[in-house]
């Protein structure tokens, strides 16, 4: 009797527990219906309303309608509407044009500026071999007008915009050039010239190096190249040799770049480790580079500030992380998110954040920023100089706190933190 009703309890198990995993399994069915049949519903509300809007356009909008303009703005807007500065859309043209650019060279003008406080275009680097010289422009002219449009009704971001171009294509620059007048008591005057500039390629100097404080190497990185990671190797085997003994690594202003670039240049810093990973959607974290077990056994300080960006971040956080130097200056800007570009059927395509890239502890640094181990600002003159790469060493505040740090790491520097005289300024700074 008592064995009939263990098979009949048996039994009711089973059934409950099939009845159990049925009603769950329905319920986690029902709610991802659920959240599929909201997300199309609201989808439809948008092409619903995007319809709508183009069908009252049409209507009666008294301009005309350039289709391809209008789906360009169109996508672009989709791309501006996920909120995240990292995602764009690049018409036909603009992707084209980013292909050409994502190589070691670039195709435009080859001039770096900062705007005036009149809304003009400073310029405050030209870069050597690049179309610009070719044609005079020189360091410290302004730049007024572009084809014959003047930059306040341009506006300086769109004036930036049209500093890159086809190769072969032309810019005319209307240039305020100001010139000292012979004499002790003569004021300075300005003159305007016309200058027209061919867009070609050049190649971006992105790396200089020099010694400081008598025995300190000093390496600015302006960008991350796939290619600087061997001159980087270069210039500090040669700073070594000279008898460096210390290195000062300037990030200040660093807009990131190349991931791999990066990644090599750290294998030469760092013991065997992992140097860069990241996370994705799915919460799957991937090893994308690592260091091998060779490093240089020097103190090391990395200057960063609040325009370091991107994967100069990534660098900054291994060097911390593995406690291979001392990171001087601001918080970085956080901006720490794995872009990728998708093609799209039409020769357009979108670029979007598909992961977040970690510290060597497994933590997001996107949207915070990595934290230095010296704290020091640089007073808005000084930001001003330092922008135009006239910052003198016994100026620069940020600068001597970094060869301060190698002294506390064990360096031992010939001269005193800040009686160099020569300005961190990558065309004067010495290289090899």
């Amino acid at each position: 009797m008592s064995r009939k009703l263990s098979w009949g309890a048996a039994v009711a198990l089973v059934a409950v527990t099939a009845s159990v995993t049925v009603s769950l399994t329905y319920v986690y069915a029902m709610k991802s219906f659920n959240t599929k049949v909201a997300d199309i519903n609201e989808r439809q509300a948008m092409y619903t309303k995007l319809s709508e809007i183009d069908q009252k356009t049409r209507q009666d909008y008294i301009g005309s309608v350039n289709e391809k303009e209008l789906n360009d703005g169109i996508c672009a807007g989709y791309a501006a509407g996920l909120g995240n500065s990292q995602a764009k859309y690049l018409s036909a043209e603009k992707y084209k044009a980013y292909l050409n650019g994502s190589s070691e060279k670039s195709i435009g003008v080859g001039i770096k500026t900062v705007q005036d406080k009149d809304g003009n275009m400073e310029v405050i680097e030209v870069t050597p071999g690049s179309p610009a010289e070719k044609s005079g422009i020189k360091k410290g002219d302004t730049i007024v007008s572009m084809d014959d449009k003047e930059i306040v009704r341009l506006t300086y971001g769109d004036a930036l915009n049209k500093l890159d171009g086809a190769a072969g294509s032309k810019v005319k620059f209307g240039i305020l050039r100001r010139q000292n007048a012979a004499g002790p008591s003569a004021e300075a005057k300005a003159a305007l010239l016309s200058i027209t500039v061919t867009r070609a390629e050049y190649a971006e100097q992105t790396l200089t190096s020099s010694m400081i404080n008598g025995n300190v190497a000093y390496l600015k990185i302006s960008a991350f190249t796939d290619s600087n990671a061997e001159q980087f190797n270069n210039m500090l085997a040669a700073r070594i040799k000279q008898g460096a003994s210390g290195i000062v690594i300037d990030l200040r202003s660093n807009s990131g770049g190349s991931i791999r670039g990066m990644a090599e240049m750290l294998d030469t810093l760092l013991p065997a480790g992992n140097t860069v990973s990241y996370r994705d959607k799915a919460g799957k974290t991937t090893v994308q580079y690592t260091s091998g077990p060779n490093t240089v056994n020097l103190p090391i300080s990395v200057m960063i500030n609040r325009n370091t960006f991107g994967v100069a971040e990534i660098f900054a956080a291994d060097i911390k992380d593995y406690k291979k130097g001392l990171l001087v200056g601001e918080r970085t800007a956080g901006l720490g998110t794995k872009d990728e570009v998708k093609p799209l059927s039409d020769g357009s395509a979108i670029i979007l954040p598909v992961a977040d890239y970690l510290t060597l502890n497994g933590d997001v640094f996107s949207g915070k920023g990595i934290g230095v181990d010296i704290e020091k600002e640089l007073t808005s003159e000084q930001q001003a100089l330092l922008v135009r790469n006239q910052l003198k060493g016994d100026q620069d505040p940020q600068l001597q706190a970094a060869v301060s740090a190698l002294i506390r790491q064990g360096a031992s520097v010939e001269k005193a933190p800040g009686t160099e005289n020569a300005p961190v300024n990558s065309n004067a700074a010495a290289t090899e």
